[in-house]
């Protein structure tokens, strides 16, 4: 029997587990061809020109869809707390069945799925998109999130698991461009 230690990474890149990627993104796409993933999920990151974070216009550097597409939690867990002028969306959602060919910085914000590193970019914003896709409202609400767990990678289960925090502001629903910084 052999010695145990660890995997390096050329080792660990050529597991079985990392083998099956492919096949299991093939599988998950089904659920989408038959209609059973109705919300689309994005990467979004947005640049603005004011001199502090969020002032002035704001533009989407990179809005990336991931495919295929994952499996969005009950969003009924995202609930309407009243405040002074209204309601506010409050909760957070789970989002798995995520394609293991993204990594833990692009999911965290830190790269950008093109390559960039945001640091390359100057002063950027990032958040989680959820969009219904198109079998309401048109245009459809786009919501936003932001990450409220570390990404979780479950080799195992061939996906990355995220736990993500509804946040207070939305892009406008029909021009569809951010409102400042999605922090607030």
């Amino acid at each position: 029997m052999p010695r145990p230690r660890p995997l390096t990474p050329q080792q660990a890149k050529n597991t079985l587990a990392n083998k099956f990627v492919g096949l299991g993104d093939r599988l998950r796409q089904l659920n989408t061809r038959f209609g059973i993933r109705s919300n689309r999920v994005f990467l979004v990151w947005t640049s603005s020109d004011g001199e502090e974070r969020g002032e002035g216009s704001t533009r989407v550097l990179l809005r990336h869809e991931i495919l295929p597409t994952p499996k969005v939690a009950d969003m009924s867990a995202v609930a309407l707390s009243p405040y002074a002028p209204g309601v506010l969306p409050v909760g957070s959602v789970r989002v798995s069945q995520i394609t293991q060919t993204l990594t833990k910085d692009m999911l965290t914000g830190l790269r950008m799925p093109n390559g960039r590193r945001v640091d390359d970019t100057g002063p950027t914003n990032f958040w989680w998109e959820i969009v219904e896709d198109g079998r309401g409202d048109d245009p459809p609400e786009r919501w936003r999130f932001r990450l409220a767990a570390q990404p979780d990678r479950q080799p195992g289960n061939v996906q990355w698991v995220v736990l993500l925090e509804r946040q207070s502001s939305d892009p406008d629903r029909t021009t569809g461009k951010p409102h400042g910084d999605p922090s607030t």
